[in-house]
């Protein structure tokens, strides 16, 4: 069995039980965290020893919330009108011309971007998908890179017909053949790289009979599954549709809210009760929410928050972009409620930079079901880790002597991260994806192509705004 010894790093292992380490070693054997303490004896010949001083070894991050098959789309949104033409111009028009060939290279090279930032394990949204073909190529995708997934296999949010004769989206039941397919197929092992989940549509989008049996039927096969939570009162489908599935028995830790910025303090906490998770996407909620995003709502009522990166229209889906903008905008908030009640500067934040890195680590394995096997440095998980390089211009000199935890935060950018392993393999060393530059260059092609094309069938052309006009 392969031993891999990592030497002489700062390590933040997210375990309570173990603490942290100014310096100290990590082991790995096979796939897995053999140990970690403070010197490790190399053991027998033949073990790799990483010289990794001046480095912060941490859990890779978790994505818990992004659509893998919308980086074709980047760069499109960041003057649209809320989620009104987000919607419009995404789902109605450029999501209905994908092919399987255009989801296939998006989570490709979706994924070896997430995995170049430090990201080792993904929820990846795939509502995308119409058929089995898309699916299976959007698996194929993730597949070739190494990356760690939940694939939440999703349904698409067509527009009405012309005849106003098709059934809306949201009274569509979601295609149990499909998961039936999946779960009895490539899907069935819930150990593997990649696991099965569902995108579901939820009691916010969906009807309430399609909602209630979208979660009877991830209950049946034991799934993940994750519905998009946005509205607050007066803007839902179903007005009290957490309630009522709630009294059915059928909310639990198996249930993934993705936003929830709108829900009532008295609906947030029986979700929480019920062990519901909920993953906030500050960035995207900055651009389409007039209400704050929900880590240290969520942190208060005793849950434990997780982060995702959700669109690629906006922005570039990096943890560590997300990660810093939510510890900013939570700080802000912290700050306005310090004022408010007439204590700012004389109390203390509720919000530490331990507590962002928590979110994209320990917070996205809790909040996927997986924290069995990732999420913290703890032997006996696998060794999905990351290694940033103190020595950057982005960093030194702030380790040794600064608090490594600000600087993961506040600090570093995807230049910085050294090394990225999935599963005791390296997926990223010495700052270059380790994958075929030749076979990256073809599917950066295919992309553009894709791009181009998706474009043309949507009839999709930017056109900025006049100066002092909105778009």
């Amino acid at each position: 069995m392969r031993r891999l010894l990592i030497r002489g790093a700062t390590l933040l292992t997210m375990d309570s039980r173990l603490g942290d380490f100014e310096q100290g070693d990590l082991l790995v054997e096979g796939s897995r965290i053999a140990a970690v303490g403070a010197h490790i004896d190399p053991g027998p010949d033949g073990t790799e020893v990483v010289d990794a001083s001046g480095m912060i070894v941490l859990p890779g991050f978790v994505n818990a919330h992004v659509h893998l098959w919308e980086i074709p789309l980047r760069g499109l949104g960041g003057d649209w009108i809320s989620s009104r033409d987000y919607h419009g111009n995404v789902h109605r028009n450029l999501a209905t011309r994908y092919e399987a060939d255009d989801v296939h290279v998006a989570n490709l090279i979706g994924s070896l971007n997430q995995i170049n930032g430090g990201t080792t394990t993904v929820l990846d949204w795939c509502h995308v998908v119409r058929d089995a073909a898309m699916t299976d190529a959007a698996i194929d995708g993730i597949a070739a890179t190494g990356l760690r997934a939940v694939f939440a296999r999703g349904t698409h949010k067509p527009p009405p017909d012309a005849s106003g004769t098709s059934t809306p989206y949201w009274e569509v039941p979601y295609p149990r053949e499909e998961l039936v397919r999946l779960r009895k197929g490539r899907l069935s092992n819930d150990e593997g790289r990649i696991t099965l989940g569902m995108a579901t549509l939820g009691p916010d989008i969906a009807t309430y009979e399609v909602a209630r049996d979208e979660m009877r039927l991830a209950r049946e096969f034991g799934i993940v599954h994750s519905a998009h939570t946005w509205g607050r009162r007066g803007k839902r489908r179903n007005e009290d549709g957490l309630w009522r599935l709630a009294k059915e028995g059928l909310l639990g830790p198996d249930h993934n809210i993705a936003h929830g910025n709108g829900l009532d303090d008295d609906e947030l906490k029986m979700v929480l009760d019920h062990g519901c998770s909920i993953t906030a996407t500050d960035l995207a909620e900055m651009m389409n929410s007039e209400r704050i995003g929900m880590l240290g709502r969520v942190a208060k009522a005793g849950g434990m928050p997780s982060l995702g990166t959700d669109v690629c229209v906006y922005f570039n889906s990096a943890m560590l972009l997300e990660l810093r903008h939510a510890f900013a905008h939570q700080r802000e908030a912290d700050n306005r409620e310090l004022a408010a009640r007439g204590a700012w500067p004389s109390e203390h934040h509720a919000t530490r930079t331990r507590d962002a890195v928590e979110w994209a680590t320990i917070g996205g394995a809790k909040a996927l079901r997986l924290d069995h096997r990732i999420g913290s440095l703890t032997p006996g998980k696998e060794a999905d880790l990351i290694l940033v390089d103190t020595h950057t211009m982005n960093v030194f000199p702030a380790v040794p002597g600064g608090d490594p935890y600000h600087v993961v935060v506040l600090h570093a950018e995807n230049s910085d991260v050294h090394s990225v392993m999935i599963g005791g393999e390296w997926v990223k060393r010495d700052g270059r994806l380790l994958f075929d530059p030749d076979a990256l260059a073809r599917h950066q092609a295919a992309l553009l192509e894709s791009r181009r094309a998706l474009m043309a069938r949507g009839d999709y052309r930017y056109q900025p705004a006049p100066a002092g006009e909105r778009p």
